[in-house]
C-alpha cells in the first residue's frame, strides 16, 4: 500500500457483492479504505481488531516543468543539528529540444548559500545540479527562495528547514454502507504518521459507530488500519465526526467524518406443501405427516429477503420440554439472508413416542424492528406394524418320541424396522420357535419353524409372548397332545382353549372336570350357545353371563401372576421362581434347594416337569400328584458339569387335573428360571426372571 503526504479533497465509493456481503472501496491518493457489511451480527469478522501498523514508503519529491525546465517544488531539510552543514542537491533538467539560458540569484538568508552564481546553459535531456547548503544556528524553522531568471521570466524554489513535529492525517470523510438494524457493517481505512517522531493516538467516537484501534502508537513513517463498526439502532440516517488526539498532551487532532445509513430489514417466511397452511392472515402450519419411530424427517421453510440490506435472524424451537424429549430441532440457529436472496432453513421431526400426534412451534425472529413469525409445526408418530400368521400352532397329537414341526410367517407391514423376540427357553420346553429374535426390515415377511417333541404323554399348551420394539407384544398359543401305547389322553383343540378363557371369566376353571359334569348332570350349570359352561339364566336375575375381557397385551404381560399381579387367581403357585446358586464350591454339587408347589383348585392334579437329559438344573420328583387345595415339597438340584461357566436355565412343568375318568382335560403350564455356576473370581452372582401360565380346558 502506497500513499502521499496529502489528502484529495474527494473520494469515490464502488459497491461491490461478494456472497452474502456488501464490500466497499474507498480510494483517494493517499490511503485506502474498505467497507464491509458483517454476515456474523455481532461478532468480530477480521484480525484488524487489533492494531496493525505497516511502513509507508517514502515521499518523493514534488516537481514541476516551467518554461521546459523540471525542477523541484521545494528542497526540505528533516532531522538536522546544530553547527552542521547539510547539503542538498538540486536538479534542473532541460525537458524541451533546445538550448536554454538561466541564472539564479543566492539565497538571502546567511543559513542558506550555494555556489557564486554563474549563467547555466542546459542541451536538450541534460541535467545540472545545483548543490545548496543549510547550516542552521538557532533551533528554529527557516524558510527562503532560490531564484531563477530566463528569457520567459523568472521562477523560484522554496527552502525549508522544519523542527521534528507529530503529524497524523487520515481521510476527511468514511461512507459505510447501509446496515439493518441488528446487523453490523464494517470499514477501514489508513491513518498516517506523516511527522517525525513516534506519536501516540487516541480515538473519540459516539454511538452507533466504534473503532479498533482506539488507542496505539505510530512510528514515523508508519500507516494504521483501523476498523470502523456501525450497529445501528434505528433506522435513521447517521452523520457522526469522529477525533484523533495525538501530540504533546494530545492537543493535536485529525477528524474523520462517518457517515452511515441504518435500514429496518424485511423477511417474509413461507411454507410450501400439501397439508402445509400458508395463508396470510392465518397461523403458518408445517406439517411432517406420519414418520416412523427412529426415522428422521426433513421439511423446509423459506425465508425470502426483499430488502436493499442484509436481513439478520433467529430461529428458536419452544423450549417447553426437556431437550432429550424434544421431538423438533432446527440445526440453524441464526444466520442472514442478503438482499434479494432466499435461503431455506431445514427443521427435522424425530419422534420417539409411538402413536402420538406432536405439536410444537418454531420462531423466526428477524433482527430490529421487523415482527417474528410463529410456525406451527406438526407430525404423527408411527411404529411397526408386526403381525403373526397364526396366532394359535395346534400340532394335534404324536406319539411319544415323536418330533413335529409347523411353520410360522411373521410379518411387518409398516415402513419402519421391527426387532423382536419370543419369551421362550427352546432348549428346556417342548416347544421351540427358530428363530427366537430376529429383525424385520419394513415390508418384509420371515418364516418361522415351530417345533412340538413331548416328553410325557399329557396334554401340552404354552402362550408365548412375543416382544416387539416400539409395539406391543403379540401372543402365539402353542397346544399339543401326546399318546402312548398305554397312555391315551384326550386331544387339546384350539376350542378347548376358548371355552377355558370364558370359564376363567366365569370362574369355574378352578373345579376339575368331574366335579363340573356333575353340576351339569344336576342342572346347576347349562351350556351357552358356543357351548361353554354357565350358571343358568334364572339364577343370575336376567344378568348375561360374564365373557372374556379384551385384556390390553402389555397388561397381560405384566399381569400374569409371576409377582403376586395377575388378572385372574392363578390356578397353581411355585415359590420360589426364582433361584440363584451363587458360586457353588466344588467338587461337590451344591445342596439342593427345597420348592413349594401350591393347588389353588379344587381338584386333585398332577404335575410333570420336562427337561433335557444334559440339563444342569431339574427337579425332584419328576412327577407328582397335589391334593385339591393342598402344597407340595420338591428340590431343585443342580449340577455344574464344567468349572468357572455361568448357567441360566427356564425349567417347565405342565399341571393338569387328574380324575377318576383319567380325562386329562384342564392342563396347566408352570415354568421357572434357575441358575449357578462354578467358582469364579469374575462372573457374579445374576438373577432371573420367570413367567407362568394359567391351566386350559
Amino acid at each position: 500500500m502506497t500513499s502521499t503526504s496529502y489528502l484529495s479533497t474527494s473520494t469515490t465509493a464502488i459497491p461491490t457483492v461478494t456472497g452474502s456481503s456488501i464490500a466497499m472501496s474507498v480510494c483517494s491518493s493517499s490511503s485506502n479504505i474498505s467497507a464491509r457489511v458483517s454476515p456474523h451480527p455481532g461478532q468480530p469478522t477480521s484480525s484488524r481488531d487489533t492494531q496493525v501498523c505497516f511502513s509507508k514508503k517514502k515521499d518523493k519529491v514534488k516537481k514541476k516543468v516551467i518554461w521546459g525546465i523540471e525542477v523541484a517544488e521545494e528542497l526540505l531539510w528533516k532531522g538536522w543539528e546544530l553547527g552542521k552543514e547539510i547539503t542538498k542537491n538540486l536538479a534542473l533538467r532541460n525537458l524541451s529540444l533546445k538550448i536554454q539560458k538561466m541564472k539564479y540569484r543566492p539565497p538571502k538568508t546567511k543559513f542558506f548559500f550555494t555556489a557564486m552564481p554563474q549563467t547555466i546553459f542546459l542541451s536538450p535531456g541534460i541535467t545540472f545540479t545545483l548543490p545548496i547548503i543549510f547550516r542552521p544556528l538557532e533551533e528554529k524553522e527557516y524558510t527562503d527562495q532560490l531564484w531563477f531568471e530566463k528569457e520567459e521570466g523568472k521562477f523560484f524554489v522554496d527552502l525549508r528547514a522544519t523542527l521534528p513535529c507529530h503529524s497524523l492525517i487520515c481521510p476527511p470523510s468514511l461512507q459505510l454502507p447501509m446496515c439493518a438494524m441488528g446487523d453490523m457493517a464494517e470499514a477501514w481505512f489508513c491513518l498516517d504518521n506523516v511527522g517525525d517522531l513516534p506519536t501516540f493516538f487516541t480515538w473519540e467516537f459516539s454511538s452507533p459507530f466504534q473503532m479498533l484501534p482506539s488507542t496505539g502508537l505510530l512510528q514515523p513513517g508508519q500507516a494504521c488500519q483501523i476498523k470502523v463498526t456501525f450497529q445501528p439502532l434505528m433506522a435513521i440516517i447517521y452523520e457522526v465526526q469522529a477525533t484523533c488526539w495525538y501530540g504533546e498532551g494530545s492537543k493535536q487532532k485529525s477528524s474523520i467524518q462517518l457517515q452511515a445509513a441504518g435500514k429496518c430489514a424485511q423477511l417474509l417466511v413461507s411454507i410450501k406443501g400439501p397439508e402445509d397452511q400458508d395463508v396470510e392472515g392465518f397461523q403458518k402450519v408445517l406439517h411432517f405427516g406420519s414418520v416412523a419411530v427412529g426415522c428422521t424427517a426433513e421439511r423446509q421453510i423459506k425465508l425470502y429477503n426483499p430488502s436493499v440490506v442484509s436481513a439478520p435472524f433467529r430461529i428458536e424451537v419452544a423450549q417447553d420440554m426437556l431437550p432429550k424429549d424434544q421431538a423438533f430441532s432446527c440445526p440453524t440457529a441464526c444466520g442472514i439472508v442478503p438482499p434479494g436472496k432466499k435461503k431455506y432453513v431445514s427443521v427435522f421431526f424425530h419422534p420417539k413416542t409411538l402413536d402420538v400426534k406432536t405439536m410444537d412451534y418454531v420462531t423466526v425472529m428477524p433482527s430490529g424492528c421487523a415482527s417474528q413469525t410463529l410456525v406451527k409445526v406438526v407430525g404423527f408418530c408411527r411404529g411397526p406394524d408386526v403381525s403373526l400368521q397364526h396366532y394359535c400352532i395346534n400340532f394335534s397329537w404324536i406319539h411319544l418320541g415323536e418330533r413335529s414341526e409347523q411353520s410360522l410367517w411373521i410379518e411387518n407391514k409398516s415402513d419402519c424396522t421391527a426387532h423382536f423376540q419370543f419369551a421362550i427357553d427352546c432348549q428346556e420346553s417342548v416347544f421351540s420357535i427358530r428363530p427366537t429374535f430376529g429383525t424385520l426390515v419394513g415390508k418384509a415377511r420371515m418364516t418361522l419353524l415351530c417345533a412340538f417333541q413331548p416328553t410325557h404323554p399329557i396334554i401340552y399348551f404354552r402362550r408365548v409372548a412375543c416382544l416387539i420394539h416400539h409395539q406391543d407384544p403379540l401372543f402365539l398359543d402353542l397346544i399339543g397332545t401326546c399318546h402312548s401305547d398305554s397312555t391315551k389322553p384326550a386331544i387339546l383343540k384350539p376350542q378347548h382353549l376358548v371355552w377355558y378363557r370364558t370359564h376363567l371369566a366365569r370362574g369355574l376353571t378352578l373345579y376339575p372336570p368331574d366335579i363340573l359334569g356333575q353340576m351339569l348332570s344336576e342342572k346347576k350349570l347349562e351350556q351357552d350357545k358356543n357351548g361353554a359352561l354357565m350358571i343358568p339364566m334364572e339364577d343370575l336375575e336376567d344378568v348375561p353371563a360374564p365373557q372374556y375381557p379384551i385384556i390390553p397385551p402389555m397388561t397381560e404381560y405384566f399381569y400374569d401372576g409371576t409377582k403376586d399381579l395377575a388378572i385372574f387367581p392363578p390356578p397353581v403357585s411355585l415359590e420360589p421362581v426364582e433361584v440363584d446358586f451363587g458360586a457353588c464350591t466344588g467338587p461337590e454339587d451344591p445342596n439342593p434347594v427345597p420348592l413349594c408347589l401350591v393347588n389353588h383348585t379344587k381338584g386333585r392334579i398332577i404335575v410333570v416337569w420336562t427337561h433335557r437329559s444334559n440339563c444342569p438344573f431339574w427337579v425332584t420328583p419328576e412327577t407328582c400328584d397335589v391334593p385339591p387345595l393342598k402344597s407340595t415339597a420338591m428340590r431343585l438340584h443342580f449340577h455344574p458339569p464344567h468349572p468357572n461357566s455361568l448357567y441360566v436355565v427356564e425349567l417347565e412343568a405342565f399341571a393338569i387335573y387328574k380324575v377318576d375318568t383319567q380325562l386329562l382335560s384342564t392342563p396347566a403350564r408352570q415354568h421357572v428360571r434357575f441358575l449357578g455356576c462354578m467358582p469364579s473370581p469374575v462372573l457374579p452372582n445374576t438373577a432371573a426372571t420367570s413367567h407362568r401360565e394359567p391351566p386350559s380346558t
